[in-house]
């Protein structure tokens, strides 16, 4: 007889239910996100010395002519650098993400690894530009070897101020997304903090799955693609009254069936969207609690 967990559906979704409920709260989870945060931030700041490293090419040969040879005996390893940086930084930024989520026991991606990498890639911008070559002469392309000089364009002037305006133009993104950030993150406290009352306080009740509609998106490549599900379920409320409710999931395999969600939600108050939880999975973890949008 077999012990695989998988030939038994509810053994595999209890073994499931014990694997996040055993990250939650994990220490070694919570180092593993700490790591890739730092490793983020690194990344990020050498993303930031490539990316100033190609700016100052764009930005050289506009303020100065062909024959400006000052730049060649430099190092031509940043922007390969650069590259590596930005990608390792998009891979260390989505663990960062996961590991969170699952030391938070989270319904959902947090959003802070953005703001680190950009936060880096910021400071490396900046500091790239402290060390970019002046011009030979302001306003005038100097040409050292066939001495035709031509005055400076409109790109020119916008291209000389890009030791200023590029670090300042990263840095007003850096803070919008520092902001919102911390606008998702005190949302984010703010349905914790309901959950874990309504886990203790709130009723739970079964659900029946009413709809299922599937939420694609256009791929250039391979058409439409599936990338989730709006699930609407009815419940019975505390006074008798069938109401239904709609989540969104990443999960694009549920079937209409009775009995086949649950709803966590406030008896006090059952009309409220923000004190009702929908859970597609059983058991529920209390990453599975899928608050309203």
């Amino acid at each position: 007889m077999s012990t695989d967990p998988r030939s038994n559906p509810v053994d595999a979704a209890q073994a499931r239910y014990d694997r996040v409920e055993r990250w939650r709260g994990s220490p070694r989870m919570l180092a593993g996100a700490v790591a890739a945060s730092a490793a983020t931030l690194v990344l990020g700041f050498v993303a930031g010395l490539g990316f100033g490293a190609l700016v100052e090419q764009f930005r050289t040969v506009a303020v100065d002519s062909v024959f400006d040879d000052r730049g060649d005996g430099g190092s031509p390893y940043w922007l390969m650098w650069g590259t590596f940086g930005f990608l390792g930084c998009i891979l260390a930024g989505r663990a960062t993400a996961g590991a969170a989520r699952r030391y938070q026991g989270r319904p959902s991606t947090p959003a802070f690894p953005i703001a680190l990498a950009l936060a880096a890639h910021t400071a490396g911008t900046w500091v790239s530009s402290r060390q970019w070559l002046p011009p030979l002469a302001v306003g005038v392309e100097v040409d050292p070897v066939f001495h035709k000089d031509e005055e400076w364009g409109v790109w020119a002037w916008v291209m000389y101020y890009a030791d200023w305006w590029v670090p300042a133009l990263m840095l007003v993104v850096t803070s919008l997304a520092v902001l919102e950030t911390v606008r998702l993150g005190r949302r984010q406290a703010a349905m914790v903090e309901e959950r874990e009352r309504l886990l203790a306080q709130g009723r739970r009740v079964p659900a029946d799955v009413v709809e299922v509609r599937l939420l694609r998106v256009t791929d250039n490549e391979s058409g439409n693609r599936t990338v989730g599900a709006v699930v609407t379920v009815s419940f019975v409320d505390s006074v008798g009254v069938r109401r239904r409710v709609a989540r969104r999931t990443r999960e694009v395999g549920m079937v209409i069936g009775a009995g086949l969600a649950e709803v966590l939600f406030d008896p006090a108050r059952p009309t409220r969207e923000e004190s009702i939880f929908v859970a597609l999975r059983r058991p529920p973890s209390r990453s599975d609690w899928l608050p309203a949008d």
